[in-house]
C-alpha cells in the first residue's frame, strides 16, 4: 500500500499514522458534502490535506499547483479505504471460528 507524500520546500512529507480521530475527520469532511461551487472549496481541501501531514499547513496546501490538490485529498481516501481493508482482513483471518455456520 502506498503511503500519500507531498513534498513543499524540496522536503517530502509523508501521512503520519491514521488514528481512530483520523477516522472521524475524514467521515465529518465527507458528510460536510462541500461544493466545487463554493468559494472556499479549495480552502477547505487544503485544511484537511494539511491535518495528514505534520509540519504541513493549509497555505502551504495552497501554494502547490492546483492541479495537484485534488489527487492528494483522492489518495488520502484511498489511503484510509485500503488501510481499513487491510486491517479488516488481518482481523477476519485471526477470528477464531467454531464450526458454526
Amino acid at each position: 500500500m502506498v503511503k500519500p507524500t507531498i513534498t513543499i520546500g524540496g522536503v517530502t512529507h509523508e501521512i503520519k499514522t491514521l488514528t481512530g480521530k483520523d477516522w472521524r475527520i475524514l467521515g465529518e469532511f465527507i458528510n460536510a458534502d462541500i461544493q466545487a461551487k463554493s468559494a472556499d472549496y479549495l480552502e477547505k481541501h487544503a485544511e484537511f490535506i494539511a491535518h495528514f501531514f505534520d509540519g504541513v499547513t493549509a497555505d502551504d496546501i495552497l501554494n502547490l499547483p492546483i492541479g495537484d490538490i485534488m489527487p492528494l485529498y483522492s489518495a488520502i481516501q484511498r489511503y484510509f479505504t485500503q488501510s481499513i481493508s487491510t486491517k479488516l482482513e488481518e482481523i477476519s483471518k485471526n477470528v477464531p471460528t467454531d464450526g458454526a455456520a
